[in-house]
């Protein structure tokens, strides 16, 4: 279960809440603007947490991982934004040409 002590505990000037419950939370990162969906799982002998992933708000949500914890699937969730955002920089873009000539 998702206590209200870990969702205060959520950096809302990173992430953005669209959806909270009992056993889900679905995040959008104001970084790279890509949402998550983190589904809380209890079993009788251990905890687990899902995570899922969409490039776009709307867009089908694809699996991403797992943690056990709340807060490790935030650090898992900031350190594919790093990724994205350097990979996103480095990406050479395309030259505009101005067809007006």
């Amino acid at each position: 279960m998702i206590t209200p002590k870990q969702l205060k505990a959520i950096d809302i000037t990173y992430f953005t809440i669209l959806a909270s419950g009992s056993f889900t939370v679905t995040l959008q990162s104001r970084n790279t603007g890509h949402c998550w969906h983190i589904l809380f799982q209890e079993y009788p002998h251990f905890k687990s947490c899902l995570i899922y992933h969409t490039h776009h708000k709307g867009s089908p949500y694809h699996r991403h991982g797992h943690s056990p914890s709340l807060p490790g699937c935030i650090r898992q969730i900031k350190r594919h934004d790093a990724y994205w955002l350097s990979r996103q920089k480095s990406t050479p873009k395309p030259i505009q040409t101005n067809s007006r000539r």
